[in-house]
């Protein structure tokens, strides 16, 4: 990781339409140059139809094989992307690093799509079979199949109960029953169940999971001590309980950066800091008085 501070000038040069589809062209050519493979994600790659009109995008969603993750960050940096977050920083689920470009924005390089299966390899490979091309700036850009593109909109607005809303609402309200039904097959082929029925509101999951738990308190807004207590619940075993602790106990210094928009300083992580032990406290007592009936 280069830098964890907020980079560059405030806004780049080019407006932020124009500035995010030069972006995904340019990481399309890039990648391409590498040999390297790389899926458009949702935005401005996403086929016309499939979100609401009007709607933008401001960053690059990119979805590489976990095991090209790494080599295509290296890519990214050395044509001008600095990274600003890791992998292990970026969210509770360790999807994507963060990187930057002074004059074409940021870009998220996904190693994993999450609630889209449960092995993040053998998704990508099923949607690279899938794939199609999308023209951006007059660039060809590799970008799933539609299904592929549907699906990948629904399993994000599983976690995010802002935008993912109307994006779900538009779509069952757009497709006709039997491209609902095909989309719903796929879903359950890529074993991404409990993300789709807390995205949609149907039942293809066991209800109560603890999968399903987690991306339901993601999508609410959960107070700090109800998601550890919804990630506790999704860790499937002691060494992944441990591994959450070790993780949600220090302070992302950042992930903070980027929330705050700017260098972070040591009163800023000592707040964070009691912020994050006040929620583990909580917890805590929450789980000692269930214990206790």
């Amino acid at each position: 990781m280069t830098s964890a501070v907020p980079p560059g000038p405030p806004e780049p040069p080019l407006s932020l339409a124009p500035r995010v589809r030069l972006a995904h062209a340019c990481i399309a050519h890039h990648l391409a140059e590498a040999g390297l493979r790389g899926l458009h994600v949702k935005g401005y790659a996403a086929a016309p139809g499939i979100y609401m009109p009007g709607r933008t995008s401001s960053d690059v969603d990119l979805l590489v094989h976990p095991e090209d993750a790494a080599r295509a960050c290296a890519v990214l940096e050395a044509r001008g992307w600095r990274r600003v977050t890791d992998f292990h920083e970026g969210s509770i689920f360790e999807h994507a690093a963060t990187l930057w470009h002074d004059h074409l924005g940021y870009v998220d390089v996904h190693r994993l799509f999450p609630g889209l299966g449960s092995d993040p390899a053998a998704a990508f490979e099923h949607l690279w079979r899938e794939r199609t091309t999308h023209v951006i700036s007059g660039r060809p850009v590799p970008v799933p199949g539609l299904d592929g593109q549907r699906l990948a909109v629904i399993v994000h607005a599983a976690r995010d109960g802002g935008r993912g809303r109307p994006d779900v609402r538009h779509l069952q309200e757009t497709l006709s029953p039997t491209e609902w039904e095909r989309l719903r097959s796929l879903a359950a082929d890529l074993d991404s169940q409990a993300a789709w029925d807390v995205a949609t509101g149907e039942d293809l999951a066991p209800a109560g999971t603890a999968e399903s738990e987690l991306f339901t308190a993601l999508r609410s807004h959960a107070s700090g001590a109800d998601l550890l207590a919804a990630r506790w619940r999704a860790a499937g075993t002691a060494r992944e309980r441990v591994e959450l602790v070790l993780h949600v106990l220090p302070v992302n210094r950042a992930h903070l950066a980027m929330r705050l928009g700017r260098p972070v300083t040591w009163r800023d992580v000592a707040r964070e800091q009691t912020s994050r032990v006040g929620a583990g406290l909580t917890w805590i007592r929450r789980k000692a008085v269930r214990r206790g009936r």
